[in-house]
């Protein structure tokens, strides 16, 4: 029985050399056409798109198909976690095949209804030859949330499903609580006891109030909370996640690989969909912005270019100089957003795939914490800023402060930690069958 294999991490001489971390990005519900821009102009070194299940047929179905064309995985979000929220759901929702006219409760996944919802996410997943499925689970409060049992249970209906058609698709548990839960060592305990006979090929983690803006306190108490479920043996990846957090959890080795939208959800609050969606609630994506790397910001495409063409100091400081997204320069960076974004994520997540283990963490506080530190307080002394924005960055200053610290503090303390299993690509499992 799994439940009585404690399976503990690998010491570091007994470990496999590194593989390449992974990267997934979601594209908004209007966002195919730029995505499928950049791709075709641009650096297409991620793992693959995150596809909700309700733009799979129509807005998304190009971007779809040039993924296969490419080699991406195509990874399928049946959108089962929104649907079973007051605030998350959506009218469009109920014509999914698992789809409700009403949010879905726990019972509504109770025995035969469980697996029917599981066999129907399977067979839209094969219909539109999704390489991926985000498995049909749930926000939970806790370990004793009832959601638990239930969700590890359909994710058995569904492995079923998928054995049955003898599918080569990868199922990942996602698990979503919050920072709170992840904090506290019984529950995180108790949580990593009851997924040990879960079936999965990867883990998800969606933390509650945590993404690319948490503190450096937040993102430590993050990477030591996610090193206990190392124990588990699959690779890891945290989804909602980007910017300096976001790197930082890769140059420790708390995950494989981190997953986000482009330009947008860096980070996921559930409050939106616990509160009950209001008439004159807006539920569309938000406007594409533009990536400022120097400083670790994502800023409107108005105010970036205020900023980086306030002066012809910030012009040479801000500016993208990057030929290969942004061959016009600034010009590039504002006018297109997403290809300048998806170049640079992928460049700086391949450049920490490429580093040695032993040497990631100096290599992340000195070429990426350090300079942003720096470039954030020599913006901030800037005269010909816009007041707004100016404060901005002297708030990114003060986060900044306390992110380096607490960063370089962990780097000191540290010794040889477990490292995360980095998530196969596609042409590794291909090559591998």
């Amino acid at each position: 029985m799994s439940d009585n294999v404690i399976r503990l991490p690998r010491p570091a001489n007994a470990r496999p050399e590194p593989g390449k971390l992974g990267l997934y990005l979601r594209p908004g519900h209007s966002q195919h056409k730029d995505m499928l821009e950049a791709l075709a102009g641009g650096k297409k070194d991620f793992s693959g798109i995150i596809v909700e299940a309700g733009n799979v047929e129509r807005r998304h179905h190009e971007l779809v198909s040039h993924a296969h064309h490419i080699g991406l995985d195509v990874i399928l979000d049946p959108k089962t976690q929104a649907m079973a929220t007051p605030g998350g759901f959506t009218d469009s929702m109920a014509q999914l095949p698992w789809g409700s006219d009403r949010p879905h409760s726990v019972d509504d996944f109770n025995g035969e209804a469980g697996r029917q919802i599981a066999y129907k996410i399977a067979e839209f997943a094969k219909v539109h030859n999704c390489t991926e499925i985000l498995g049909p689970t749930h926000l939970l409060n806790g370990p004793n949330d009832r959601w638990l049992r239930r969700d590890i249970e359909t994710m058995g209906h569904l492995r079923s499903a998928l054995d049955e058609e003898d599918s080569a698709t990868q199922l990942i548990y996602p698990l979503t609580v919050s920072m709170q839960v992840l904090r506290d060592p019984l529950q995180r305990d108790a949580l990593i006891a009851a997924l040990a006979d879960a079936p999965m090929d990867a883990l998800w983690l969606k933390i509650d109030n945590f993404g690319s803006d948490a503190s450096g306190e937040k993102t430590v108490s993050y990477i030591q909370a996610v090193r206990a479920f190392h124990t588990l043996g699959k690779p890891i990846v945290a989804d909602h996640v980007g910017g300096l957090s976001g790197l930082g959890l890769l140059s420790f080795g708390a995950v494989g690989g981190i997953a986000q939208g482009l330009t947008m959800l860096e980070k996921f609050t559930a409050n939106r969909w616990k509160r009950p969606r209001t008439e004159g609630r807006q539920s569309g994506s938000m406007p594409t912005r533009v990536y400022l790397p120097h400083v670790d910001l994502l800023l409107k495409p108005a105010e970036a270019e205020a900023f980086v063409s306030s002066s012809t100091r910030t012009r040479t400081r801000f500016g993208c100089r990057d030929t290969h997204c942004c061959p016009g320069g600034m010009r590039d960076m504002i006018e297109n957003p997403t290809r300048h974004f998806i170049h640079q994520r992928c460049q700086e997540v391949s450049e920490i795939s490429l580093r040695p283990e032993g040497l990631r963490v100096s290599e992340y506080l000195d070429k990426s914490v350090r300079p942003v530190s720096d470039h954030v307080a020599a913006a901030v002394g800037l005269g010909a800023i816009p007041d707004e924005l100016k404060k901005k960055l002297q708030k990114k200053q003060k986060h900044m402060g306390g992110f380096r610290e607490a960063v370089a503090h962990l780097a000191e303390v540290d010794a040889s930690p477990s490292q995360a299993f980095a998530p196969p690509s596609r042409r590794e499992r291909e090559a591998a069958r």
